[in-house]
């Protein structure tokens, strides 16, 4: 939604994906709120480990690969994500980078 200020629920479409990063609490608790707006997935990320779900049939399973990012493999963003942490966001756009690099 480039340029919007608002979202409006009653207007725009849901999202394509819902991040969640579990500090405190369980975002599964929040699964059914994101089914009814009919987010297609959700990437939930707790102490290093990246869980994908897909909801199908109302309901979110867990998957291997995002059907958003299909080239993206479940186990390369945990190592993203701890580059940024330990070394910043040079690191982590260079191993972006190196990363299209292989894959094209």
């Amino acid at each position: 939604m480039r340029g919007k200020l608002q979202f409006d629920l009653n207007q725009d479409p849901p999202p394509d994906l819902a991040l969640e990063i579990d500090l405190t609490s369980k975002s599964l608790n929040r699964f059914p709120i994101y089914a009814r707006l009919g987010i297609p997935e959700i990437w939930c990320y707790e102490r290093g480990k990246l869980q994908i779900y897909q909801l199908e049939s109302g309901q979110y399973n867990e998957v291997e690969r995002s059907s958003i990012f299909p080239l993206l493999s479940i186990r390369q963003l945990p190592e993203l994500i701890e580059s940024y942490r330990l070394e910043g966001r040079r690191a982590l756009r260079r191993a972006v980078r190196q990363w299209v690099r292989e894959q094209v």
